[in-house]
């Protein structure tokens, strides 16, 4: 059977690793996934295996999987590019920090490179997002 995992999966799933490694956990879990994005067990073991395949990191059966440098270079980018659009959604729309992210979530993976542009060059000064977390450089 051939797994296809969309790029919004990926796009989630990276920043929910990323989220755990800001936390201090470094090995992540189908598990942790699941429960974090209330995608099935099965899917975020799917995807973690496709980032350890795409070079993000490595896979460790039975345990979880581990962020390389290259892989936490790109999580931070992803990261950073959804925080900015919670201050894009929170400064633009007055949505509170909660549904900002939810929002953001919906569109991080698919809003163009021209917009992110625009964003960063409006936003990209700051230092948190509207929920307080860093917004990685």
């Amino acid at each position: 059977m051939y797994n296809v995992v969309r790029i919004e999966n990926m796009f989630q799933v990276m920043k929910e690793v990323y989220r755990e490694y800001e936390n201090g956990k470094i090995v992540v879990g189908p598990t942790d996934i699941a429960k974090n994005t209330g995608m099935a067990k099965s899917t975020a073991y799917h995807a973690l295996k496709e980032l350890a395949k795409n070079g993000y990191g490595k896979y460790i059966e039975k345990k979880g999987f581990v962020l390389n440098e290259h892989g936490i270079k790109v999580a931070r980018k992803i990261m950073r590019r959804h925080r900015l659009l919670e201050c894009f959604i929170v400064s633009t729309l007055s949505l509170s920090p909660e549904k900002a992210c939810m929002e953001a979530n919906k569109i991080d993976a698919i809003v163009g490179e021209d917009f992110m542009e625009s964003i960063e060059r409006k936003y990209g000064g700051r230092k948190r997002c509207p929920c307080g977390k860093e917004i990685p450089r």
